[in-house]
C-alpha cells in the first residue's frame, strides 16, 4: 500500500481511535464498579447517543453517502451492529465486574493476533514483519498493562466466569473487524459508522427489553456526565476514526494499533491521576512501539 496523503490520514485516524478508547475504561469502572449503571443499559444509552450523533450530523452534512445506501448494506451493518457493538460491549462490561483488570487487559490483547491471521479471510496478504511487530507489540502491552511482570505472569484463575465472558467479547470484536473491511470500503467510514452504531444501538435496547434483572440508572449529575462522555467520544467519535483508518490502510496495520489503548490508558492515569509507572511500564511502551513501526514497513511492491 502505498504511503499517500490517505494512507496518512488513516494512520492518524487509527491514532485517533486508540487514544480515545483508552479512556474508556475509567469512565466504564467508575460507573460499573459501585453499580451506578449496569453494562446494559449502559451499552445502550451509550449507543443510542451516539449512534443517534453520528446520523443527525450524517443527514445534515451527508445526507447522499448515509441514505445512499443498498438494503444488502443495512444487512451487514445489522449484523456488525449485533457483533462489534451490542455484543461485544455488553459482555466486556459484564465481564469486568467479575474479573480483574490484569485477566480482562491480558484477554482483550487477543483480538490484533485474532484480526490479523483473519485478514487473510478478506485478502490480506501476511508478510513476516506484520507477524513479529504483532508478537512484540503484544508482548509490550502484557507488560505495560502488569500482565507480564518481573516475577513472571500473572493470572488469577478465580475469575473464570469474567474471563469467559471477556473471551467472547474479544471473539465478537474480531470477526467484526474483519468482517467491517469490506463493507467500510463499499459505503464509506462514516455511513458505516452511523448504521452499524444505529443498529446496535437498537438490537441492544431489544435486548434491554427483555432482560429478566432490572435497569439500573444513573441517579447523579457526574455519572450522567461520564455516560454522556462515553456516548460522545469513545462511542462515537472513536467508531467513526476507527472506520476512517480501516478505509485507508491494511487492516493489519490497524489492528496492532489496538495495542496503543492501554499504553494511552497507563500514560494518562500516570499524568493525571499520579499512578505510578514502573520501568517494566516504560520498557512495555517501548516494545509496542517498536510493534507498531514493524507492522508499519512498507509491503513490498507487486512484480
Amino acid at each position: 500500500m502505498e504511503r499517500g496523503p490517505a494512507y496518512r490520514i488513516g494512520v492518524f485516524w487509527s491514532f485517533v481511535s486508540a487514544f480515545v478508547w483508552s479512556t474508556t475504561f475509567v469512565g466504564a469502572r467508575y460507573l460499573l464498579k459501585d453499580g451506578r449503571i449496569d453494562a446494559v443499559t449502559l451499552t445502550m444509552v451509550r449507543f443510542l447517543i451516539g449512534g443517534g450523533l453520528l446520523m443527525g450530523v450524517g443527514l445534515l452534512l451527508r445526507r447522499r453517502q448515509v441514505l445512499g445506501v443498498t438494503t444488502r448494506d443495512l444487512l451487514w451493518c445489522a449484523l456488525l451492529g449485533m457483533l462489534g457493538v451490542s455484543a461485544m460491549s455488553v459482555l466486556l462490561f459484564l465481564g469486568q465486574r467479575s474479573t480483574t483488570a490484569i485477566n480482562s487487559s491480558m484477554i482483550m490483547q487477543v483480538c490484533p493476533l485474532l484480526i490479523l491471521f483473519g485478514g487473510v479471510f478478506i485478502g490480506e496478504r501476511l508478510r513476516t514483519t506484520q507477524v513479529a511487530g504483532a508478537l512484540v507489540a503484544l508482548l509490550g502491552c502484557l507488560m505495560v498493562t502488569g500482565v507480564v511482570t518481573t516475577r513472571g505472569i500473572e493470572y488469577h484463575a478465580d475469575h473464570l466466569a469474567g474471563d469467559l465472558l471477556v473471551v467472547l467479547s474479544a471473539v465478537c470484536w474480531a470477526v467484526y473487524t474483519v468482517m467491517a473491511k469490506p463493507v467500510v470500503v463499499r459505503m464509506g467510514g462514516f455511513a458505516a459508522t452511523a448504521w452499524t452504531l444505529v443498529f446496535g444501538a437498537v438490537e441492544t435496547a431489544i435486548l434491554w427489553l427483555i432482560m429478566p434483572a432490572p435497569a439500573v440508572w444513573p441517579a447523579d449529575g457526574p455519572a450522567w456526565g461520564v455516560v454522556l462522555y462515553l456516548a460522545i467520544f469513545p462511542s462515537g467519535i472513536a467508531f467513526f476514526a476507527w472506520y476512517e483508518a480501516m478505509d485507508r490502510i491494511e487492516l493489519s496495520l490497524l489492528n496492532v494499533m489496538q495495542y496503543l489503548t492501554p499504553v494511552f490508558t497507563i500514560i494518562l492515569a500516570w499524568a493525571l491521576i499520579g499512578e505510578r509507572l514502573s520501568w517494566l511500564n516504560g520498557a512495555g511502551v517501548v516494545l509496542v512501539l517498536g510493534g507498531v513501526l514493524l507492522t508499519h514497513e512498507r509491503a513490498p511492491k507487486p512484480t
